[in-house]
């Protein structure tokens, strides 16, 4: 449909507003980078500080593209893309801090956790909250019909690993005590990362079987698995770590027999 030019003028005018703040966070980024080159020991924090300046700007360019649906009714896949591009600069800035591995073992980024034990377990939950709110917005956003639609398994993946790594473990089971401060952020914490685990394990099985039938697909999919198994051996959930064991067992086992099928037929 086409959007006449007064609308055009109008919808311009609307988004301006949205285009000066992220100017302004982008502002707020320059100095941190500028920051960490001086001053070493609180790069971590500059990292978080980056985090959130462009989680802002990932929701101010979504926030873009529903105006464009709501004046114009076309998606505009530049905020969407853009958007999407900053999720993986944020996954890149918690990596920086915690370390992204997805196959390590509970507690391997311990000198990372000390070095930024004053981000306490609610800010780490309300950081982790943010950082979902802002995917799943994101693939609403985009819908079915995108070209990035088997790309959205990865995004969950980083996230639901990023939130495990963000965890402290050794506080999980030595503050127990619901009178503990933060107990109850903690135990929040845990079970989304247990939840989003399972989740992005489900979807990157669903890739495999939908889309790529791709093996790696697959192996994430363990990958993923046995890192919840791990998180539900420690927190002693033991019907989760059941069910993560046997999701693995399962998938290898399809890898092998799908290996088996492939091989060449030995001539009599």
């Amino acid at each position: 449909m086409a959007v006449d030019q007064a609308t055009k003028k109008l919808y311009n005018e609307r988004i301006g507003q949205q285009k000066l703040q992220i100017a302004e966070y982008e502002k707020e980024l320059a100095a941190y980078k500028k920051a960490m080159t001086t001053n070493k020991k609180l790069k971590p924090f500059f990292h978080l500080g980056n985090i959130s300046q462009l989680l802002q700007i990932v929701n101010l360019q979504m926030e873009m593209n529903e105006i464009s649906e709501q004046m114009m009714q076309v998606k505009n896949n530049s905020f969407l893309d853009n958007a999407r591009k900053n999720l993986y600069k944020i996954f890149a800035d918690l990596d920086a801090v915690v370390k992204g591995d997805v196959d390590e073992s509970i507690d391997f980024n311990r000198d990372e956790l000390d070095k930024i034990a004053p981000f306490n377990p609610k800010q780490r939950l309300n950081l982790y909250r943010h950082i979902r709110r802002a995917i799943d917005k994101l693939i609403q956003a985009y819908g079915q019909n995108t070209k990035w639609l088997w790309s959205f398994p990865e995004l969950y993946s980083k996230s639901a690993v990023l939130g495990k790594n963000l965890i402290d473990f050794r506080e999980v089971q030595s503050k127990r005590d619901p009178r503990e401060e933060f107990f109850y952020d903690r135990k929040e914490l845990v079970q989304l990362v247990k939840d989003d685990l399972l989740d992005a394990s489900n979807r990157y099985r669903d890739k495999y079987e939908i889309s790529t039938k791709a093996t790696g697909d697959l192996i994430m999919a363990i990958k993923l698995l046995d890192g919840l198994r791990r998180v539900a051996t420690v927190v002693k959930d033991d019907a989760m770590a059941a069910k993560a064991k046997t999701g693995i067992e399962s998938y290898k086992a399809r890898i092998e027999s799908e290996k088996d099928e492939k091989k060449p037929v030995a001539k009599k």
